[in-house]
């Protein structure tokens, strides 16, 4: 069997550019999450030769893309906490969990503090709620079809308050009935 030769194209700021663009077309992502995608790809691509010289030359340019991105508004990470905050509320997570992905990502603690505070403004029970949703994915507590919903399953209780739900939430919600917890996801819906 032959080997195939990869065909990689020379390591240039043009190259970086485009796969700025082919990134940001797919992604919404935060400065640094794209610095750390574009160091990546030029990890990937040094020569064995000369790889001090030209690392630290792709590391400028890697920033100047990250920057003209920014002004540009192709990457805001006010804008990118907002939408992931909300799209990860509405799918069960908790504050806690939110936050712990909202800083991997790379958005900076004052962006996240606001972020949160203003959903907390806009949901008042938002802890609640997503303990409900996280229950009905899990199928927990009234959602189970191996139990009637109205035992307390230790098992049950141990992962919400992994998923950063408080020990009183979870009891709460795992000891609701099935119509309770249907009421309240249609009243307060987001």
């Amino acid at each position: 069997m032959k080997k195939r030769k990869s065909k990689k194209t020379a390591l240039t700021r043009d190259y970086l550019v485009r796969a700025t663009y082919n990134y940001l077309q797919r992604f919404a992502t935060t400065e640094k999450n794209l610095a750390q995608i574009l160091d990546r790809k030029v990890r990937r691509r040094l020569p064995d030769t000369d790889e001090h010289e030209i690392y630290s030359q792709a590391k400028s340019w890697i920033e100047d893309i990250v920057q003209k991105a920014v002004q540009q508004n192709l990457v805001n990470d006010r804008q990118f906490a907002e939408a992931r905050a909300k799209s990860l509320l509405r799918s069960g997570n908790s504050k806690i969990k939110i936050v712990q992905k909202l800083m991997a990502k790379g958005v900076s603690a004052d962006i996240v503090e606001q972020v949160m505070g203003n959903l907390s403004e806009q949901y008042e029970d938002m802890d609640f709620l997503a303990a409900i949703k996280y229950a009905r994915k899990r199928r927990f507590g009234a959602f189970s079809t191996l139990h009637d919903g109205q035992e307390l399953v230790e098992k049950e209780l141990a992962s919400m308050c992994r998923a950063g739900f408080s020990y009183a939430i979870a009891g709460r919600v795992l000891k609701m009935t099935g119509e309770e917890l249907e009421e309240v996801l249609y009243q307060k819906s987001y």
